[in-house]
């Protein structure tokens, strides 16, 4: 038998079985009707600058307003913010009536409104599963600080978290917890309190203040035999890393001992200091342990001190595996919430690098208070005598009960 190739007869069928598909997969056929009642949506419906407006932070949102910065938000691309919403009786307290509001440049309001203000939502809900704080990296940038420039500008952090029954910022308590209201574009966060800025650095304040003189002399003697040791290597210098330079990275946490610290510890002068910091001399060259880690020896009284601050040490502060400045501030409230940071590491060691570099601190509570002693030590915990003084690039706690030994 012979076939026919019909071209029309063929297309025609082509067409018929197409419109018989699509009439078999209409729409209604394949989706069930709806069940149940709608649900309503109970999320945010307003944006911050709405919430803002409708609250009871007239001088704030005014200022906000005025600054200019919901359309700089959108500039950047920022999407989502989040807000500490100073009370209007915190800034009248500060100085920021709304005359002075209504008077003030564009750019004084900019920063104003910046500096309590950070990219990024954290809702209350994520931020009551964090114990201690989260670091909040503000909108606003300094090029004005010593030091720095508008290639390199200070970055302004804050700090907040939930304490107890409290909302606290920077280590202190500044609004009752629950009380946050949320956007579609972020978190907002009231506060009955302005917090200070930062104006110095950790060098300068411990300079300016007479009760550590020995702290400060035990450090450049440690350094002075560091020098002697390698003058061009300064990754063992203590004095450098406390002032606020763009190239010392992430700011770090301070446990300053006093003179008095000192002498309850049996340095009862600096030449006490002088005597048990060159024990060891000279000191050694770096060498690679038998771990393939590269190792600075250090002079016996930082063995000492170290811990004091974190072991941080020579040109750069902590900073993250991938070279980001790393902010290791822990204020009283983390100290006392936070179970883990005893023994913490906070630097994952390189073969030929470095080794592995921890948090040599316990962290003890005592009645809402931090304590702390070396770890592994049995001696008695260590009050704090002062406790959360923010500086540009880092965080003083006052030690007067003695050294962290061993």
């Amino acid at each position: 038998m012979r076939l026919i190739f019909m071209p029309g007869k063929l297309l025609w069928c082509g067409l018929s079985a197409l419109i018989l598909c699509m009439s078999a997969c209409r729409r209604q056929d394949i989706e069930p009707d709806p069940v149940g009642e709608p649900v309503s949506f109970n999320g945010p419906d307003k944006t911050v600058e709405q919430l803002l407006e409708k609250s009871s932070h007239t001088l704030f949102y005014a200022a906000w307003k005025r600054s200019g910065i919901s359309e700089a938000l959108k500039r950047k691309g920022i999407n989502a913010v989040t807000v500490l919403a100073p009370a209007d009786k915190a800034l009248q307290a500060g100085g920021w009536t709304m005359d002075r509001i209504n008077n003030a440049t564009v750019a004084d309001l900019d920063s104003l409104v910046r500096y309590y203000t950070s990219s990024g939502r954290i809702e209350q809900t994520s931020l009551a599963l964090r114990p201690g704080n989260y670091a909040l990296k503000t909108l606003l940038l300094s090029a004005s600080i010593p030091n720095f420039d508008e290639s390199n500008p200070y970055q302004y952090y804050m700090y907040a978290g939930r304490h107890n029954d409290s909302l606290y910022v920077n280590g202190k308590g500044v609004n009752k917890w629950g009380l946050a209201m949320e956007a579609t574009n972020g978190t907002i966060y009231p506060i009955e309190q302005l917090i200070p800025k930062p104006e110095t650095d950790m060098l300068t304040w411990l300079q300016a203040d007479g009760r550590f003189t020995f702290y400060l002399e035990a450090m450049r003697i440690s350094d002075s035999l560091y020098t002697d040791a390698s003058w061009w290597d300064l990754q063992r210098q203590n004095l450098p890393l406390l002032s606020a330079m763009p190239m010392t990275g992430g700011s770090f946490t301070v446990f300053a001992p006093t003179n008095n610290a000192f002498i309850k510890s049996g340095f009862t002068s600096v030449e006490d200091i002088r005597q048990y910091a060159m024990r060891a001399l000279p000191i050694g060259e770096p060498y690679s342990d038998e771990n393939g880690y590269y190792v600075y020896p250090v002079s016996p009284m930082d063995s000492i001190l170290l811990p004091h601050r974190m072991d941080q040490t020579g040109g750069n502060g902590p900073i993250s595996p991938d070279r980001k400045p790393l902010p290791l501030l822990f204020f009283n409230n983390d100290m006392t919430d936070n179970k883990m940071l005893s023994g913490m590491m906070i630097w994952l060691g390189n073969i030929g690098q470095g080794p592995n570099v921890y948090v040599r601190i316990e962290f003890s509570n005592s009645n809402g208070q931090a304590a702390i002693r070396r770890l592994h030590s049995t001696h008695t915990p260590i009050p704090l005598a002062e406790k959360n003084i923010m500086l540009l690039n880092g965080l003083i706690h006052v030690v007067d009960e003695g050294l962290l030994v061993p």
